[in-house]
């Protein structure tokens, strides 16, 4: 491990800031939610909230650029923010699934790294600058369990290219009722700079070896054949295919966004299908030729290959509603990768993520692979 001294507690408060600040507007919104909820700031002089025997830190009113930047700066808020970073919705994951004689919380009690707790969170003040120099620490909610690494990372912004620095998470989320674990992380920040092709793969595997070298446990790829099959499956009307890329033998490729309340389908295969069953008297008096059309379709269906594919959860209010990106064959590898899209969702929260992947789990979208060799 690389030998790194220790920051000054404004610089290290500063890359909460930075992080906190660059992220959506929808995002801030939802911090500033969490923290009137949980207490912690108020805009009324008259009440007084505690926490932990502490008053909430008031505002004027509720901006929450002003918000985010004093709270961030504060060290108080410190437990706040790091908790925040275990329960944030992530732009992407990749699942795999596990086997381990032991519970997840015995392996980490084992292994001896810090749990996290938000009321007695003390940092060391060291960000480490690549994933495996970083130190892990874990957390437990509703019986899930998260290992998270943090690294400090950098970007240029404006034309004086000045530079940030920013906190970067990655995140372990452990399910042992599904024996899955998924690794999720953000996009990279990049602005004027050439992005590295390899910091994503340095990642996903790193965190693959540790799991099996510092976890002991056995790692199976997430199989993905039937996805498209048991999502089109009409008896869950609440998930739905909403879009889906195909790439022919021919070298050709089609992408269909779904119409409400239809499958995606290949464009001219589906259509050609309906004009056979609409016409079925007709082709029945020349069965060599239906025959010959079908056989065509089917060739062209079974040799195709599909890319991706997007899953909608559909929600009667559709702010609660969201998509998932579910990439196929990741890093070239056979990894599964999934993708959350914010879009509408006022959901920002892990929850939706913990409730994608077990749904993928539960309704054999995805299934225990072959086990990972080192």
């Amino acid at each position: 491990m690389t030998t790194r001294a220790a920051m000054d507690e404004q610089t290290y408060m500063n890359f909460y800031r930075e992080s906190v600040s660059g992220y959506s507007k929808k995002a801030q919104r939802k911090i500033c939610k969490k923290l009137i909820t949980d207490g912690k700031i108020t805009f009324d002089t008259q009440t007084k909230i505690s926490f932990d025997n502490n008053e909430p830190k008031f505002f004027e009113k509720n901006d929450p650029d002003i918000i985010i930047s004093s709270t961030t700066m504060t060290p108080d808020f410190m437990g706040f923010y790091e908790e925040w970073e275990y329960e944030k919705l992530y732009k992407y994951s990749v699942p795999f699934f596990y086997d381990s004689n032991k519970s997840i919380c015995e392996l980490l009690q084992e292994l001896g790294i810090a749990k996290f707790d938000e009321y007695n969170y003390s940092p060391d003040y060291i960000l480490r600058t690549s994933i495996q120099d970083a130190t892990p620490m874990w957390y437990e909610k509703n019986g899930k369990f998260f290992v998270k690494f943090v690294m400090q990372k950098s970007y240029f912004k404006g034309d004086a290219y000045e530079q940030v620095d920013y906190r970067y998470p990655v995140l372990l989320y452990f399910d042992e009722a599904l024996k899955v674990i998924e690794i999720r992380y953000d996009a990279l920040k990049y602005t004027n700079q050439q992005a590295d092709s390899d910091v994503y793969p340095n990642f996903v595997n790193y965190c693959l070896h540790w799991l099996r070298d510092s976890l002991k446990l056995d790692i199976f790829l997430c199989e993905h054949e039937n996805a498209i099959d048991v999502v089109n499956d009409k008896s869950d009307s609440s998930v739905r295919m909403y879009k889906q890329m195909m790439d022919l033998k021919s070298g050709g490729a089609a992408e269909l966004k779904a119409a409400k309340g239809r499958d995606a389908v290949l464009p001219f295969v589906g259509e050609l299908r309906e004009l056979i069953d609409e016409n079925e008297e007709l082709f029945d008096k020349s069965n060599e030729i239906k025959e010959l059309l079908l056989k065509y379709l089917n060739d062209i269906e079974a040799t195709a290959s599909y890319p991706y594919i997007y899953i909608k959860w559909e929600n009667a209010v559709e702010s609660q509603s969201y998509i998932v990106k579910i990439t196929f064959d990741y890093l070239s590898q056979k990894y599964t990768l999934l993708q959350h899209m914010t879009g509408t969702c006022n959901d920002l929260g892990m929850e939706r993520m913990n409730n994608a992947i077990k749904y993928l789990c539960e309704s054999g979208s995805f299934t225990k692979g072959e086990q990972i060799k080192y």
